[in-house]
């Protein structure tokens, strides 16, 4: 009994080189990952912290365009968010309501010749602000016009 333990536990080393050597690559590529794609991610978040605060303002509807984009610039100055989403902001006003729009794209170089393609489309809709920052209008029609 005690050599049948013995054997199984000398077959026991660990991992091998190889083996760490995965590990590590692995790692280094989801560090990469994180590294080159969670700026936007945070910038994301902020566009939908600005939208919804400016949904919070009772005022919103009274507001000019330039107005609702002086408050956002502001609030992206102040949170550091540069870039596509200060670029694409889109006011689009109804009979009912009005709805504020973010919607970009940003590539970000990961490895080589490869690409990372991230989408983000952050929208207020006066008549709805409790849904706000899910993309509820389809925004297209209106820029078809434009």
């Amino acid at each position: 009994m005690g050599s049948a333990n013995h054997c199984s536990l000398g077959r026991q080393r660990g991992m091998s080189y190889w083996g760490w050597l995965l590990v590590i690559a692995v790692l280094g590529f989801a560090l990469t990952c994180v590294s080159k794609m969670a700026p936007a991610y945070v910038d994301a978040r902020y566009v939908s912290e600005a939208l919804k605060t400016l949904g919070d303002n009772p005022e919103l509807e009274s507001m000019s365009t330039g107005q609702i984009k002086k408050e956002l610039g502001r609030f992206f100055l102040i949170n550091n968010v540069r870039g596509e989403p200060t670029k694409s902001l889109q006011v689009v006003r109804g009979a009912k309501s009005t709805v504020v729009s973010i919607n970009y794209e940003l590539r970000q170089p990961l490895i080589y010749n490869v690409d990372v393609v991230m989408k983000f489309n952050k929208q207020l809709d006066t008549a709805k602000p409790e849904l706000c920052c899910h993309p509820l209008v389809d925004l297209e029609q209106f820029r078809k016009r434009d």
